[in-house]
């Protein structure tokens, strides 16, 4: 019995699960978001409601700021040279299309960073 108990401990210390989460970039107010007026908005306002962008694409009479913040959340099981894992990212991202005049002309937003789930690797 003793040595059974002693061949499985090794399989049981070489066995575990994990937890993780990460955030990238930091999220903002959708307020904010929603001071932002096409034909109304400057671009330093927009700067100062959401400050810097993450990206700027240059277009050819106008600028995109583009704006993003994500969660990653990740679970897994190993045992021995056997790992499953799971990840799930979503992301919150807002557009600002500004133009040479420095106004905005149209903004879009998707807040989906706070449905990232925990769950089985099994599971889709």
């Amino acid at each position: 019995m003793i040595r059974r108990l002693a061949g499985i401990a090794p399989l049981l210390l070489l066995s575990g699960c994990y937890f993780g989460k990460s955030k990238d970039d930091r999220p903002w107010n959708a307020e904010a978001v929603a001071k932002i007026e096409p034909g109304k908005t400057t671009k330093a306002q927009v700067l100062q409601l959401l400050g810097p962008p993450k990206q700027v694409v240059r277009l050819l009479e106008s600028e995109a700021y583009m704006y993003t913040h994500s969660v990653k959340k990740e679970t897994g099981t190993f045992l021995l040279l056997v790992n499953l894992s799971r990840t799930d990212q979503q992301y919150d991202t807002v557009t600002v299309i500004i133009n040479r005049q420095d106004l905005v002309t149209a903004v879009g937003s998707r807040s989906a960073a706070g449905q990232a789930e925990y769950g089985f690797p099994w599971e889709d």
